[in-house]
């Protein structure tokens, strides 16, 4: 069973995979307790996108999916390794056909998608693909007053129903990344009680305090690596136990953040915080190691200015490295609203 912070990956490549993006799509606005409205707006959305898969993405794509619980509603990505949209302004126009037009979606076009979303953004790049982010939310639901914008992807293996990864990111500052040794059910149970602890320790603004909670709690489990951050507007203090990668992704280069190798929960010793600076118009990027090198692929398809949300879904299909639970989380340092979800959010 995946847990609610992680996305639902649903495979585009027939006709017949419509239907399952529509059913995910149906239970988790159900999950979300979104209204009718809202509930009929995600179906617009996904079976637009869904259906943009087939036409247009040489082979299809992806849908992923997850439930919003701060605030409630609905996040959709589509991922293609298509041609790109040559003319962006054209794909955005906001039309709407009375009835589909043969080659072109269900008839309503990516520009009433963006009017159907809360949240939207695309990134289109010739040769490479395409990838589009619709948020639905609930009625009156308002996104959290913070210094930074935050977007998560998680995915559990190709074809597992249990993801070893873990995170949250609290609008007062504290990312939570999390890596279960191993893959399968055994590997999510010591994430989610990873995620629980550090959740229940979080009142210390020190992260080495938080990550030795984890390691006291996780004895005698198969155990974890884990990064524990506190950000502000001006600096990012940090303990790492393990691999989970952290970039600082500024104008004039990247800096990487380390921790000490080990495990939490059986070998670990947290090491004391360390201190970086960032700017606004900074990134931190960090990732589990189902991926690899993400600071370069985040300079090279030109990020910078795209939504973390739709950002993280990039670097995670073009930075993929191998068959494991893949987690990236991008934090832009803003004085912009902004959301911060996860499982403790």
């Amino acid at each position: 069973m995946l847990p609610a912070h992680c996305h639902h990956r649903i495979r585009v490549a027939e006709q017949a995979d419509l239907a399952a993006v529509r059913g995910a799509a149906a239970e988790l606005s159900a999950a979300a307790a979104l209204d009718e409205e809202a509930a009929g707006r995600v179906q617009l959305v996904v079976s637009e996108l869904a259906t943009n898969l087939l036409h247009h993405a040489d082979g299809g794509g992806a849908i992923l999916l997850r439930r919003l619980d701060v605030p409630g509603g609905v996040e959709c990505v589509a991922l293609d390794r298509g041609p790109g949209i040559s003319d962006l302004a054209a794909a955005l126009a906001d039309w709407a056909a009375p009835e589909p037009r043969a080659g072109q979606g269900l008839g309503y076009g990516l520009g009433a998608v963006r009017r159907l979303s809360e949240r939207f953004d695309i990134h289109s790049e010739a040769g490479i693909g395409t990838a589009v982010l619709s948020r639905i939310l609930k009625q009156g639901t308002k996104a959290a007053e913070t210094a930074f914008e935050c977007g998560t992807v998680m995915l559990p293996m190709s074809g597992g129903d249990h993801c070893g990864d873990g995170w949250f990111v609290r609008p007062d500052g504290l990312v939570v990344a999390v890596d279960g040794l191993g893959h399968g059910e055994a590997a999510s149970i010591v994430a989610r009680r990873a995620e629980t602890i550090a959740g229940g320790a979080a009142q210390s603004d020190n992260p080495q305090t938080v990550l030795a909670a984890m390691h006291d709690s996780l004895r005698g489990t198969r155990g974890v690596v884990a990064a524990v951050l506190r950000l502000t507007d001006r600096s990012i203090e940090y303990s790492s136990v393990g691999n989970i990668a952290m970039t600082i992704i500024r104008r004039s280069g990247t800096t990487a953040l380390t921790g000490c190798w080990g495990v939490v929960g059986y070998n670990a010793v947290p090491p004391p915080p360390a201190r970086e600076t960032w700017e606004p118009g900074d990134h931190l990027v960090l990732h589990s190691d189902g991926c690899t090198r993400l600071a370069d692929t985040f300079l090279v398809r030109r990020l910078r200015h795209v939504d973390p949300v739709l950002a993280a879904a990039v670097l995670l299909r073009d930075g993929g490295a191998r068959v494991d639970d893949q987690t990236v989380i991008v934090l832009r340092n803003s004085q912009r609203t902004s959301v911060a979800t996860g499982s403790n959010a």
